[in-house]
């Protein structure tokens, strides 16, 4: 019997815990924010975005919004920010800056919109339709410092070539449109404001309920804008401001330019510097005479230098910059000093009674010639002096009676860079004896006095006879064979001295 009775209550029991487990009908005023906090940036909006339900025998026929206090109720007059049935009705402070971003509610769609967001627009939000129910639920808005920065778009840029930057301000609304400026900041703190170049448009994406602002700025690059720092600033509301900086990085090349000191001594160190003022940097290279191999490779600035310099270094010097797809170059010519040498090929030679004496020197710079014989004799004399190159011929002659077998004949050549002494030898030989007489030609000596006034003489006589037989030609009408001519001179027609040279000639 009490095994029956306890087997009936726990069946009722079971009963009645399986009918508790039936589901419920939700209730019909329910509302959803999607987030439930949000946080906004000053001077930009935030969007509370909310779904809402009703009973189905209630017609909605306006929306309200409050901003629930501190302390006491949220659904009071005062606390109205918005009140789509009568606008009037909102806090002064949210006028025109809240609105509904659905007007109809039968969509059931409560989103709002808070432009130009402020500081004290942080707090609690409640919905409420009109005559009807206020949803308990509230979202949250939290504020904080404007973070966000504008976004600068640049393009490749290159020297003549114009370009167009553009700055992007972060997405607003349907607020107050921002302030967009471009500067320019160069070398130190100069800093200009462009203004008059600058294009401001929006765009519009309804999707997301936001619209960007942009600004370009439109110029043609050059080398002096590479490094540049250029800001885009976007000021909202006239006093929050964000601001992004960018780096122009122009391609742009120079010419090159070589530095250095071009003129070097024998023995000493030769820095040249080939600067190339481009970007990105150029490959250069140094070659010498165009056509010898490469001497050394750099990049950007290149500095050549050569230690204990001989003369064979001297030439033309070649650097060669290849920027991207271009080629350029510069060169210098290069100059080693060295003290003069007295080259073989100088010496004296006596022949008719004039003493001849060469002196060929070479060095850099041309060195220059002098007889120390000439101090120490007063009599006329002959100096001549010829330049081939680096070397310097010095030709002297004077009469043999002043020359003594006591007296040496020594030349001495010198530069910047030294001084060298040579003693002459004489030599009878035959070639070198004409060679050093053809120098003497101009020698204003007694003797050549007067084969000059003899020449004078005989080119007169010449040139009398000449017009004669010219004459006699013409007035016969035919040629005639040429005849010689023999012209006599007698003593009384020249000096003594002319007919002296005259009767040792041979006939």
């Amino acid at each position: 019997m009490w095994v029956l009775i306890w087997a009936a209550l726990l069946l009722s029991l079971t009963e009645r815990t399986t009918c508790n487990k039936q589901p419920q009908t939700p209730p019909p005023w329910t509302i959803t924010f999607s987030p439930a906090e949000i946080t906004a940036e000053k001077g930009l909006c935030a969007v509370i975005s909310c779904t809402f339900s009703h009973a189905e025998n209630f017609n909605p026929t306006a929306a309200i919004w409050f901003k629930c206090p501190k302390n006491g109720k949220c659904d009071q007059d005062e606390n109205i920010i918005i009140h789509s049935e009568t606008p009037s009705k909102a806090q002064e402070g949210y006028r025109k800056r809240v609105s509904l971003l659905e007007t109809d509610l039968t969509k059931k769609n409560c989103s709002v919109i808070i432009n130009n967001i402020r500081k004290n627009d942080a707090g609690e939000y409640q919905f409420r339709l009109l005559s009807a129910y206020t949803y308990s639920k509230k979202v949250k808005i939290t504020v904080r410092a404007l973070t966000q920065k504008p976004s600068v778009l640049t393009p490749p840029l290159t020297e003549g070539e114009p370009a167009t930057l553009t700055c992007t301000a972060p997405r607003i609304c349907s607020g107050t449109p921002p302030n967009i400026t471009w500067t320019w900041r160069g070398t130190g703190d100069n800093i200009t404001e462009l203004r008059d170049n600058t294009t401001i448009q929006k765009r519009e994406d309804l999707t997301s309920v936001t619209t960007s602002h942009f600004s370009t700025l439109t110029f043609t690059p050059s080398a002096e804008h590479h490094n540049m720092k250029v800001t885009c600033q976007v000021t909202f509301q006239k006093k929050h401001q964000i601001e992004e900086t960018v780096t122009l990085n122009v391609t742009y090349v120079k010419d090159p330019q070589i530095t250095g000191n071009k003129t070097v001594k024998e023995d000493g160190t030769l820095d040249l510097t080939c600067n190339v003022d481009s970007y990105p940097p150029s490959d250069i290279t140094w070659s010498k005479n165009r056509t010898s191999a490469p001497l050394q490779n750099y990049t950007e600035n290149a500095t050549l230098t050569i230690s204990n310099v001989t003369r064979e270094r001297a030439g033309e010097y070649v650097c060669t910059a290849q920027h991207l797809n271009r080629t350029m170059t510069a060169s210098t010519v290069v100059t080693v000093m060295y003290h003069p040498v007295i080259l073989p090929g100088s010496g004296c030679v006596d022949q008719a009674e004039v003493m001849t004496c060469v002196c060929v020197s070479q060095g850099v710079p041309l060195p220059l010639i002098e007889w120390p014989l000439l101090e120490l004799n007063t009599e006329k004399y002959s100096l001549t002096t010829s330049v081939f190159g680096s070397s310097m011929n010095s030709t002297i002659c004077l009469p043999v009676i002043n020359h003594t077998n006591n007296t040496s004949v020594e030349c001495v050549s010198r530069n910047t860079v030294g001084v060298v002494r040579g003693k002459l030898q004489e030599t009878q030989e035959g070639r070198k004896q004409r060679d050093l007489s053809e120098g003497c030609g101009n020698a204003v000596l007694p003797w050549t006095i007067a084969g000059v006034s003899l020449s004078v003489t005989v080119a007169i006589l010449i040139y009398l006879s000449s017009n004669a037989y010219i004459r006699m030609q013409g007035m016969n009408g035919k040629p005639k064979e040429e005849a010689s001519t023999y012209i006599s001179l007698d003593k009384k027609d020249m000096t003594q001295e002319e007919y002296e040279v005259m009767a040792r000639r041979p006939r």
